[in-house]
């Protein structure tokens, strides 16, 4: 009878990790024109260092960290064709993505590196890589004090990035509080809290603006989509919307194409606009996932990438 039961679970576990079937080929994006400029946001799905800081890290060998950056350099100077700008969700510290930047070095690719530490039990962050003609004035957390339930009301706090070139324009880095435990109140009230902060203060900005990340959230998809329906009350424009319907999607939960990751634009910026593109080989291959250990895919989220024209 164990034995009957310890397969039974072990069906179970395989079947949880198994690639999706029917999945988009692996796919790139376009590399942007002359006259262009890009922007992309990518989960990076748990990066970590080798180093156990707290109760809930989990640490990665020496030598599966050095495999996981050198496939993240090539995903990005590769498939992404090196955006001017990555937004990164899940990322330990301003060391890894350092470290990132070295190696695409090695590409011919020189990206310089902004971080804020946060408040993550676990110690995930957001953070941007960017690279010329992109030029930074500053960089600072949002809502980094504020609380809720005697808690921080954002454990990874956006980050706010003001950019001088290609274009003056202010970027915040997102990674919302995801729907686990999403049956309980407090959970969705914090969801809640956090989508009406940041909408709230989008609307407050005089100056061109970018929100992307992990917002967590979609459209269409019940309690899921409460906090999605928040923030669109900001009046930013969604650029899912530049891609057809079938092709709305960067993550797959149970093999159920989902857009939880996101780039608003304020109306300023969408007339810039030249395109929109999505890449495919990551969502939806849980066991090529955790079989490779985050080298092949490289996240369990497809990238989204949002191409400007310098000349508007």
């Amino acid at each position: 009878m164990r034995y009957l039961i310890f397969c039974l679970c072990l069906l179970v576990a395989t079947g949880l990790w198994a690639d999706c079937r029917g999945l988009a080929p692996d796919r790139g994006v376009p590399a942007p024109a002359a006259d262009e400029w890009t922007l992309a946001t990518l989960n990076l799905w748990r990066l970590r260092d080798t180093r156990k800081d707290s109760r809930l890290d989990e640490p990665l060998s020496e030598a599966v960290l050095n495999r996981r950056i050198q496939a993240l350099a090539g995903f990005i100077a590769g498939p992404l064709q090196a955006p001017h700008m990555l937004a990164v969700q899940e990322v330990e510290n301003r060391e890894l993505l350092e470290a990132l930047a070295v190696r695409l070095a090695r590409h011919g690719w020189r990206y310089r590196v902004a971080l804020k530490e946060g408040n993550d039990p676990s110690g995930m962050d957001v953070g941007l890589l960017y690279r010329q003609p992109v030029r930074i004035v500053s960089v600072e957390s949002l809502f980094a004090e504020q609380e809720f339930h005697g808690h921080s009301l954002f454990s990874r706090p956006p980050l706010h990035v003001t950019v001088r070139s290609p274009r003056q324009l202010q970027l915040v880095v997102v990674h919302l509080r995801s729907a686990r435990g999403l049956h309980k109140s407090r959970v969705r009230q914090k969801r809640q809290r956090q989508a009406a902060l940041l909408a709230s203060w989008a609307i407050e900005q005089s100056v061109p603006l970018i929100m992307a990340g992990d917002f967590n959230s979609t459209w269409g998809a019940g309690r899921i989509s409460a906090s999605y329906r928040r923030f669109a009350q900001s009046g930013l424009f969604n650029l899912w919307q530049r891609l057809p319907k079938r092709e709305r999607y960067s993550f797959r939960h149970r093999c159920r194409p989902q857009a939880l990751d996101h780039i608003w634009v304020s109306p300023d910026l969408e007339t810039s606009v030249s395109t929109m593109a999505v890449s495919r080989g990551n969502a939806g291959r849980y066991n090529s996932l955790y079989g490779s250990q985050g080298v092949a895919p490289v996240s369990d989220h497809d990238a989204l990438v949002v191409y400007f024209s310098a000349e508007r």
